[in-house]
């Protein structure tokens, strides 16, 4: 059962790692993230960064979408990390299971919106948050289970 989907452009880091994962009590993070499911280093960089005792999976997401089927059939507690806010944007539309949404961290670049303390967000980016908020998803930013939980529905 997927547990969290959380949107952060640092993907598998400490907060993650160790907060999010003890949080839900994970056994698994699935990454989405298509730079990272289609080069090895960036994988093996990954794996290495994982809890001991966590599976992981780095698929792109089209692999992503494929495999939803057999996702809800596992019997684990599973966070869905995405790297890319179009990417969770798309998944989202397709899977309307997916109720709750953690904006964890974006980039601050040239151009965007900041959110918080560290969700930034390009004019595409808000667009795209709009698509999933109209899917009647509910997003909040929230870096840590410790950390105030910030709704972000009114963008």
């Amino acid at each position: 059962m997927i547990k969290l989907v959380r949107l952060d452009y640092r993907l598998l880091h400490g907060q993650v790692c160790f907060t999010w994962v003890q949080h839900v009590s994970a056994s698994r993070v699935i990454i989405v993230d298509d730079a990272s499911a289609n080069d090895d280093l960036k994988k093996s960089a990954l794996k290495l960064a994982k809890p001991q005792g966590v599976r992981l999976n780095v698929f792109t997401l089209e692999q992503m979408l494929a495999k939803m089927p057999k996702v809800k059939q596992l019997n684990e507690n599973i966070i869905v990390i995405f790297g890319d806010v179009h990417d969770l944007a798309t998944f989202c539309q397709a899977h309307p299971e997916v109720r709750e949404v953690n904006y964890g961290a974006t980039a601050n670049r040239p151009g965007a919106t900041q959110l918080d303390q560290s969700v930034f967000l390009l004019p595409s980016e808000i667009e795209d948050t709009r698509a999933i908020l109209a899917t009647g998803v509910k997003i909040y930013s929230q870096q840590t289970p410790s950390h105030t939980r910030t709704d972000v529905t009114s963008i």
